[in-house]
This record gives structure tokens, sequence and C-alpha cells, in this order.
């Protein structure tokens, strides 16, 4: 009994060390209440800061980001890289995607579902000329 009361003790203090902030070599590592959005990347949701519009400076790189203006139930914006792949960078340029009336909206969950989409002639696609800073996590 004396064991399983233990285990249960070491259990518990496992749990809440767990649910603790995680320390970093030189102290604890801080967290704020930034919201977090969810996206697609290559079919899988990831998720990402929505730090909102900003001004290129010379040299900036940008990558798209597909966001639908009539997109289906359970769309979510579309980026076609992450941390850690090659044109990976928090700077999106906001491209509009609309479907074409009489085409029944679908989600589409990649950049390579997007330009199928694009190339089969189903949606439009237009550049308001924003730029956002969504750091992918």
């Amino acid at each position: 009994m004396r064991r399983i009361a233990l285990l249960l003790a070491l259990a518990a203090a496992f749990g809440a060390a767990a649910a603790l902030p995680a320390l970093a070599a030189d102290g604890p590592v801080q967290t704020y209440g930034q919201k977090v959005t969810l996206g697609f990347y290559r079919g899988q949701v990831v998720s990402y800061f929505d730090l909102g519009p900003v001004k290129l400076a010379q040299g900036n790189k940008v990558a798209p980001i597909w966001a639908f203006t009539n997109g289906a139930d359970g769309q979510r914006n579309v980026i076609d890289t992450v941390p850690g792949r090659k044109g990976y960078t928090p700077l999106w340029a906001v491209r509009l995607v609309t479907w074409k009336d009489g085409v029944t909206p679908r989600v589409l969950r990649s950049a390579a579902a997007v330009k199928k989409a694009m190339s089969a002639g189903q949606v439009t696609t237009a550049s308001p000329g924003i730029v956002v800073n969504c750091p992918v996590l």
C-alpha cells in the first residue's frame, strides 16, 4: 500500500514539474499571452503568431501566405514553408484567394492544392500589397 502511495506521489510530482515553464540555461523561459493562429502547411495544421502588417526594409525576403475570402468551413491560411526549410521567413506576402461563382469551395490544405485550384481556374488570387509578420512556431 505504501509503495502505491509513493508511486502516486511521484507521478503527481512529475506531472506538476512537467506543467512548469521550461528552464533555459540562464533561467526560466518567459511566456506571453500572444494569441496563436492555426494554418495549413503540406496538409498539416501549423501554428504561428500573427503580429500584424509590417513595412518592409530593403533586402527583406517574403514568402506567400494564401488567405481565403470565401473559403469552405474549416479553411485556414496556407503557407508553403516552415522554419528549417529553404525560403522560410516570418514575413508573409498576403495573397487573397477567392472561389469563383459556380465552384463549390473546399478546404485547401497545401500550397500545391492552392496552385492546382488556380491552374484549374477554380479560384482567383489578388495581391493587396500587405506583408504580415507571422513567425511559425
